[in-house]
């Protein structure tokens, strides 16, 4: 696209699943070309150099956020909780259940992680399983409550506590004595608007970005309609496409891909949400030839998205310190066992990796499931302070 063209472009394509009602793949909506305005590129011109600044403020490892006073600390000893992943094969997923393992046990408890394996059935069966044994508490990861509703309550009425994290609240269910949300979606809307600052950081005013938005909670699909508001207001003279994708339908989004690709040539960047979610798409870049004429832009880290910076596949990753985020998620815990507020996860906390960081790292399994990337885990200390355990 010339800088002379501003183009609205839109991808949509139906796919119903399970866990939502949520799109997957590719059909021109329509194009709109007008004159580019003098306002626009002015707007626009702002904008990439607001996300050239960020991104430079987030290559540096980050300041880790203070930690609120438990005013009643709750002896943790002995107690048994139940992490529930939405999928405990995505590596950040798998991440945060780790981090609520390390700070739980550091207070002297017992975690037991089950894998919803993205099934609303699978997810009931784990919080069924928790509730037979008894357990003291369940910690949920980025399971809308409305997904296991009656498996939650259930839960509750028993007198565990039950922390519903990563998601906002959904299906009218509010908290109470027993059930909170950790409500992280202000984090994960900072994170989605930040993917796109990196692409406009990248790739200035010629950037023609395809958003592939990942649509499994309602906390994922706000964030991926906030990223692509953002990459609007930064550069209103920019190119924007969208496809819509679920991790159950998984197995479309090469192709999806593809045919976004083929629909809108002018595509050079592609924001893919999750680093997991890269190889498909990947495959559908090489499928429509696009390969060499796209820059992939992801978030979350692992050492996959890690290795494809160092080897030039992929161009920036907006990292998740997960281990950080479980002991977010099991603060949240430790909040409502205590009677207090379960706060908001509203600190934005990231390290941006591009190939002129990602050389000073090590990169294997066993650094991935540290903070050694983020510059250290001094945070952990701050966790147990706060809750009187140290």
């Amino acid at each position: 696209m010339s800088r002379s063209i501003t183009r609205s472009r839109h991808v949509r394509a139906l796919a119903a699943t399970a866990v939502a009602v949520s799109l997957i793949g590719a059909c021109g909506a329509g194009e709109r070309e007008t004159p580019t305005s003098p306002t626009a590129s002015a707007a626009s011109a702002a904008g990439i150099d607001q996300a050239k600044e960020a991104m430079v403020g987030w290559a540096k490892a980050p300041e880790w956020p203070e930690v609120t006073k438990i005013a009643k600390p709750v002896d943790l000893k002995g107690k048994r909780f139940t992490y529930v992943a939405l999928g405990d094969q995505i590596p950040v997923i798998h991440g945060v259940g780790v981090g609520v393992t390390e700070a739980l046990t550091a207070a002297g408890a017992e975690v037991k992680i089950c894998d919803g394996k993205f099934n609303p059935t699978a997810v009931a069966d784990c919080l069924k399983a928790a509730g037979d044994e008894q357990v003291d508490g369940v910690i949920s990861s980025f399971v809308d409550y409305q997904m296991a509703g009656p498996a939650f309550d259930a839960l509750a009425a028993k007198g565990i506590k039950v922390v519903v994290g990563g998601v906002a609240p959904s299906g009218g269910r509010q908290a109470d004595a027993n059930l909170a949300f950790y409500d992280n979606t202000p984090r994960v809307i900072a994170l989605h608007e930040a993917m796109s600052q990196a692409a406009i950081a990248e790739g200035g005013a010629e950037t023609n970005v395809l958003w592939a938005r990942l649509m499994d909670s309602t906390t994922t699909t706000e964030a991926g309609k906030k990223g692509v508001a953002k990459f609007k207001e930064l550069c209103p003279s920019c190119g924007i496409a969208e496809t819509e994708f679920t991790t159950a339908n998984l197995d479309k989004l090469a192709t999806s891909i593809s045919a976004a690709l083929v629909s809108h040539p002018d595509t050079n960047a592609i924001i893919v949400p999750v680093d997991s979610f890269v190889p498909p798409v990947l495959q559908g870049i090489q499928s429509a030839k696009f390969a060499g004429k796209v820059k992939v832009h992801s978030s979350s880290s692992d050492l996959a998205g890690l290795q494809r910076i160092k080897d030039g596949q992929q161009v920036t990753d907006l990292g998740t310190p997960v281990l950080f985020e479980g002991w977010k998620f099991a603060n949240a815990m430790v909040q409502l066992l205590a009677g207090q507020e379960v706060e908001k996860g509203d600190e934005f906390v990231t390290r941006a990796f591009t190939k002129d960081n990602v050389g000073e790292l090590t990169l294997d399994d066993k650094t991935y499931l540290s903070d050694d990337w983020f510059g250290g885990s001094a945070y952990k200390k701050s966790f147990l302070t706060a809750w009187g355990v140290e």
